[in-house]
């Protein structure tokens, strides 16, 4: 089946948490497409996310069975589950995060997200997609792609090959901002601990 992509609707590639950018973008589509065939690629988002520290950025990656030069469809993608990672991201992000604003009315869904063991990496990062949506209070079509062929519109926003394109954040409050300065296109979970519900007034 050929499946065409207009410009109204949004590709996304599977990241966990994902970016302000991305989340920027989601807001515009109509539709969510997730593709589970398109090759992991390794120096991608596809397996980490950034948060803001005292110290400034810190990236958290899941580790992959097989490390990170994986030769599969994100569908095939296996965590490293040998590894405490879940226990060690929920603290990185609590120690961070536990004086924000607002953590406190998102830790007993995120410390659940972080206690469910997730096999494929592909179902851990639609999890943490859907804890973002729900914390943003967004509803959008969400549909996952498996053996279609995909032909995209030239104008169409393609989220497995522009993880890092240009983006104009608007600033929003950062509890280190006095230290580190403003820290732009993080993972939404920032924007949504220091914002809260007024996160998509800055999207």
């Amino acid at each position: 089946m050929l499946l065409f992509i207009s410009m109204s609707l949004l590709i996304s590639s599977y990241m966990p948490f994902p970016t302000i950018a991305w989340c920027a973008d989601m807001l515009k589509a109509s539709v969510i497409f997730l593709d589970n065939q398109e090759p992991y690629r390794k120096m991608t988002f596809r397996n980490k996310y950034e948060i803001a520290t005292a110290n400034g950025r810190l990236k958290l990656s899941i580790p992959l069975l097989n490390g990170r030069n994986q030769r599969v469809s994100m569908s095939e993608v296996q965590i490293f589950n040998e590894e405490n990672w879940q226990q060690q991201h929920y603290k990185s992000i609590k120690n961070a995060y536990n004086r924000s604003p607002f953590f406190e009315y998102y830790e007993l869904e995120l410390q659940r997200l972080f206690t469910i063991k997730y096999d494929r990496l592909i179902d851990f990062n639609k999890a943490s997609i859907d804890f973002v949506m729900q914390s943003l209070r967004i509803k959008k079509e969400i549909q996952q792609l498996g053996d279609n062929t995909i032909e995209v519109n030239k104008e169409a926003i393609d989220w497995r090959v522009e993880q890092q394109r240009d983006f104009a954040q608007k600033p929003y409050y950062q509890l280190f901002e006095n230290k580190n300065g403003f820290l732009p296109n993080l993972s939404s979970l920032d924007l949504i601990f220091n914002e809260g519900n007024l996160a998509v007034d800055f999207l």
